[in-house]
């Protein structure tokens, strides 16, 4: 490469590098902000935030607080902290700002998106079948509050989406553990799982499964007649599935017997 191409090159480069340093984290003058207003503070957290920089961002907000902690602008310091930790991935953190300022600012305009984004977050860490399923509990408790104190909120209808996901995903944790339980001929405590499907997520995709599971470890502790009773509710609400087919079919074969 030529002398002028390098030099060229170079001019390219320096410029780009100046904007990526630009972006990054810096050390924070708090001596500057012990002297500036809570309304200065907050500006240069939302400049910091805007710019990405949510660590230092969130670093400018709980000085907000520190330094004016009765300002009217602690309560939105507190939300901005919990918007900024969110964005940079830091879930706990985020919960922790969003629990403290419901806490503190129980009648805040803004508490309704408060308890969404605490059960947003808990929705997006919801875990695959097999495994705990607390965030997926936490999320349906956060969003079931939120459509029963703020029924008329912005957030609730995305809320009532995620809550039929949500009970879709635990009914299909109580069937997977009863299946475990079936598996190793404990029917007592598959039952009890299959039976808090059917009172409690009877609306979600899995009551079918969860109805068939009952007859079949009913049937197989010798309880046949709540295994019938079962059975004619599978076939009055889930008639054409094949889980009612199955009912259908071991029932007939014990009946043989």
């Amino acid at each position: 490469m030529g002398r002028d191409n390098c030099f060229m090159m170079k001019r390219l480069i320096f410029p780009i590098l100046a904007l990526l340093l630009a972006g990054c984290s810096k050390d924070i003058d708090f001596e500057a902000l012990e002297k500036s207003s809570a309304e200065d503070i907050f500006a240069l957290g939302k400049t910091e935030m805007a710019a990405k920089n949510y660590t230092d961002a969130v670093k400018i907000f709980e000085e907000l607080e520190r330094l004016h902690p009765y300002s009217k602008l602690t309560a939105d310091a507190q939300l901005a902290a919990g918007d900024c930790n969110y964005k940079a991935g830091k879930f706990i953190e985020a919960s922790s700002s969003y629990e403290i300022f419901v806490k503190t600012h129980p009648i805040h305009s803004k508490v309704p998106y408060a308890v969404y984004m605490l059960g947003e977050i808990n929705f997006e860490q919801m875990p695959i079948v097999s495994r705990d399923q607390e965030p997926t509990v936490l999320a349906l408790q956060y969003f079931n509050e939120l459509c029963t104190r703020f029924p008329t909120c912005e957030y609730v209808k995305d809320a009532k989406a995620k809550i039929a996901i949500l009970e879709n995903q635990i009914a299909a944790r109580e069937v997977f553990v009863a299946r475990y339980y079936q598996d190793r001929k404990n029917y007592a405590a598959a039952a009890g799982r299959l039976n808090s499907v059917i009172d409690n997520y009877s609306h979600t995709e899995h009551a079918p499964e969860a109805m068939h599971r009952l007859v079949e470890c009913y049937t197989a502790m010798g309880f046949d007649d709540q295994a019938r009773l079962v059975n004619e509710v599978l076939q009055s609400r889930h008639k054409g599935t094949s889980w009612a087919e199955y009912s259908r079919n071991l029932l007939s074969g014990t009946r043989n017997r």
